[in-house]
């Protein structure tokens, strides 16, 4: 799948190690970035979590599409996926950190879409807004706040 690469971009898909004890403590002090209590959000809803992953990946496709080279205009449009995607990016980074079995179960509740993804990543990466917009400091900015980093 195509989105994969894409996808890499924002976590290398390893879990993250477990928590150790705080340097000068013998507790352990729970990682504020990955929840310890299980799904909280709709990394709960798997089905959920795709679909909208999904629509996510074709909404950049068409303001890629839509900015025609334009980086500001691309930046700007990008901007408000973030704010719009920001539940979906925190879940898939939550379920990335949840290990293996996790992943593997998103990836099964993607398989539905894969055409869809796969349409979606070929246009992202073959945009010609973002070969244009590549080194430019604020697409980057916001490309890297899209993927959750």
């Amino acid at each position: 799948m195509r989105w994969l690469a894409i996808a890499v971009l924002a976590a290398c898909g390893h879990a993250a190690p477990p928590p150790g004890p705080t340097p000068g403590t013998t507790h352990v002090v729970a990682d504020a970035g990955v929840a310890d209590t299980g799904p909280v959000g709709l990394e709960s809803h798997l089905d959920e979590l795709a679909k909208r992953s999904t629509q996510l990946y074709k909404d950049l496709a068409r303001a890629l599409d839509e900015a025609n080279g334009d980086c500001a205009a691309a930046t700007s449009k990008i901007d408000a996926l973030v704010t719009t995607y920001a539940d979906v990016t925190a879940a898939n980074a939550r379920v990335l950190h949840a290990g293996h079995d996790r992943v593997k179960q998103l990836k099964a509740a993607l398989a539905p879409y894969e055409d869809e993804l796969d349409a979606a990543a070929k246009k992202i990466v073959e945009s010609p807004t973002m070969r244009a917009c590549s080194q430019d400091a604020g697409f980057a900015k916001v490309m890297d706040r899209l993927v959750g980093e």
